[in-house]
């Protein structure tokens, strides 16, 4: 790692079905009781999000994950109303309509969920789906941000980094790198690196910090040469 480095590392968006960390290595039956005798739509959409990526002990399985998110969308859910945006973005189990994509993100944003307003935008950041909009993606990505969603602060630092379609600012863009790096986001972590190795930002050279954080973006997946 001893060559300099003075661009950062540009990722692109993908849409993400979530879950609750509360849930995290939680037995299959366990959260199915919690599911079934409470009716509690995180417990559900859990389950729903199991079956989605056949995780945590269960095959993948398209129609009971729908299923699981109906209910917990019954229940109030705009996670579970995310992740089934996500199902249509992707054509998981359903033909890829990005069209319904765009309409069950915008139930779960009328929620003010963080994943809802991470998904949707992120069509508006590419595209996708919609015809691009970076005033529109950086409001979203922006709520989202704000509610401490990793994925949305790493990409608000991109646009603002890189001038996505917005002015150029490197000064928020480190607000949100160093957001984001601190939940340990590889990607926020090499560009905030290239920030310190250059001193910009209103921060001073830190060939030390620098190579710290290298070394953690490395360590967390990042491809790029001087990880090698």
């Amino acid at each position: 790692m001893k060559k300099m480095l003075t661009s950062g590392l540009l990722i692109l968006f993908f849409a993400c079905s979530v879950n609750a960390a509360k849930y995290d290595n939680v037995p299959y039956d366990e959260v199915l009781k919690i599911a079934t005798e409470q009716n509690d739509p995180v417990a559900l959409n859990e389950l729903g999000y199991r079956y989605l990526n056949g995780v945590d002990g269960v095959e993948k399985d398209y129609v009971k994950a729908r299923e699981w998110f109906d209910k917990a969308i019954a229940q109030g859910s705009g996670t579970a109303e995310s992740n089934v945006g996500t199902m249509y973005d992707k054509g998981n189990g359903v033909e890829q309509d990005y069209a319904k994509a765009k309409e069950w993100y915008e139930k779960g944003v009328t929620k003010n969920d963080k994943y809802a307003q991470l998904n949707l935008g992120g069509m508006y950041k590419e595209g996708r789906g919609v015809e691009k909009d970076p005033l529109k993606a950086k409001e979203l990505l922006e709520k989202s941000a704000e509610q401490g969603l990793s994925y949305a602060q790493s990409f608000l630092g991109d646009m603002y980094f890189f001038g996505q379609g917005i002015k150029k600012d490197v000064i928020k863009a480190r607000y949100w790198y160093e957001k984001a790096a601190e939940q340990g986001i590889p990607e926020a972590q090499f560009n905030l690196a290239v920030m310190y190795e250059n001193g910009v930002a209103d921060l001073k050279k830190d060939h030390d910090k620098a190579m710290d954080l290298f070394e953690k973006a490395c360590e967390g997946g990042v491809e790029h040469p001087i990880c090698q």
